[in-house]
């Protein structure tokens, strides 16, 4: 079927999707060519790359079975029934021959309808004025479940855990206070919500920070839209590509250090070039500055065992611009950026995994203690000295697994 690409009223290219919501021709030839999404030009087929990265990955908990109960056979096929709309953008598609306008479909001013997962199941039907309600969820990524929902009159973005455990939701109110004793403003609050039909006690939420007038575009978007230099590290070709478009590159770089040393703290290991984002100004497409810290909730050894020394801890993998926190340590200039003596302590920390009824009592133990350690190392490198030696003078401990501490 054919349909329009558009970036709120402004029409960019002719797309062709089949019945499965694959998007199997596009017209490479673009009417508003500044407006396309932000992409690679040396690969030929990203119009379709980005439409199948745009849809709701089936990795999802539950997502596949969830879409057949819907009716729908595939993520493209749902992301299409709903128009490729999203709250973190302004791009969608107009059906050949259908008279809507941006005004008429878009979910920052309209209603939508939300039973994704988390909400109540409520059909996908019914119609305002002759315009079908639409959902902002096939366009939502990530491999944790979550649904975007109304509440008070606010857009708000629910999210879950991937087992019977609340720790990735309540890791997020633990990071959200971090930052509030921080006392800086650059990053996402998250709120405690009790969920009552998911095998975990707690989910969280979240209140939209983008806008008719504000969009996200990802990190991961922005260094593979230009070809990076050989001399240089992907950090530095994201910070000075953001500068080309008009961001503040040392209020950029005092950003990225500061989460950096924050995730560090955390123990945080998943903030890839999906979870660092920019905003940029829907009317000039200038880059206005860093995005609001978010996704945080795989900290604090979630789904792992916990650490028993300094070596354990300070051998942790990252997936972000280095492959390790040591790594992403490094490109940090301005250590003062965090005040050790404004972190929560560790009685905080295991407050909140008291509010769980499932998460072992020795677990949450164990975790405070691997954090107030991990705030010593933290601070030890801030006063100048060489991780590596803790590292390396740490005795080898034997781990217990997460079902062992579950099962004690």
């Amino acid at each position: 079927m054919l349909y329009y690409l558009m970036r709120k009223n402004d029409l960019l290219t002719a797309v062709d999707i089949d019945n499965s919501g694959e998007m199997i021709r596009f017209e490479p030839v673009f009417k508003n060519p500044e407006l396309a999404p932000l992409h690679d030009p040396n690969n030929q087929n990203w119009l379709k790359d980005w439409w199948k990265k745009r849809s709701i990955p089936v990795s999802q908990d539950g997502i596949r079975q969830i879409l057949e109960q819907k009716g729908f056979s595939t993520p493209e096929e749902y992301l299409t029934h709903n128009l490729g709309l999203s709250l973190t953008d302004y791009y969608w598609i107009l059906p050949e021959g259908s008279s809507f306008s941006w005004e008429d479909i878009n979910l920052y001013d309209n209603d939508f309808k939300e039973n994704l997962i988390l909400a109540t199941d409520e059909p996908e039907t019914g119609s305002t004025e002759g315009v079908p309600h639409y959902t902002p969820n096939g366009s939502l990524q990530g491999s944790l479940e979550k649904t975007w929902m109304i509440i008070n009159g606010e857009r708000c973005l629910i999210k879950g855990n991937r087992d019977n455990l609340s720790s990735e939701a309540l890791n997020e109110i633990i990071a959200s206070r971090l930052h509030e004793l921080q006392e800086v403003d650059n990053y996402t609050r998250y709120y405690p919500l009790e969920i009552h039909n998911r095998d975990y006690d707690y989910g969280c939420y979240s209140k939209l920070f983008t806008s008719q007038r504000l969009e996200l575009i990802s990190a991961y978007t922005v260094v593979t839209s230009e070809k990076k230099p050989g001399d240089i590290s992907y950090y530095e070709h994201f910070i000075n590509i953001c500068g080309q478009y008009g961001i503040d590159k040392e209020q950029l770089r005092m950003n990225l250090e500061y989460q950096i040393m924050t995730d560090f703290i955390l123990s945080g290991r998943d903030r890839h070039l999906s979870n660092i984002s920019v905003l940029r100004d829907a009317d000039t497409l200038h880059f206005i500055r860093m995005a609001p810290i978010y996704d945080s909730g795989k900290c604090l050894f979630v789904h792992d065992s916990v650490p028993q020394n300094d070596k354990e801890l300070l051998n942790i993998r990252t997936e972000s611009f280095a492959s390790s926190e040591l790594g992403l340590l490094k490109y940090v200039q301005d250590r003062s950026l965090v005040d050790v003596s404004r972190l929560p302590g560790r009685k905080f920390i295991e407050s909140v995994y008291s509010n769980d009824s499932q998460i072992n009592e020795s677990r949450i133990r164990m975790i405070g203690e691997a954090y107030e350690k991990k705030v010593a190392l933290f601070e030890a490198w801030q006063k100048g000295e060489d991780l590596n030696k803790f590292k390396a003078a740490s005795p080898k401990t034997r781990i217990n697994t997460l079902d062992e501490l579950i099962n004690k």
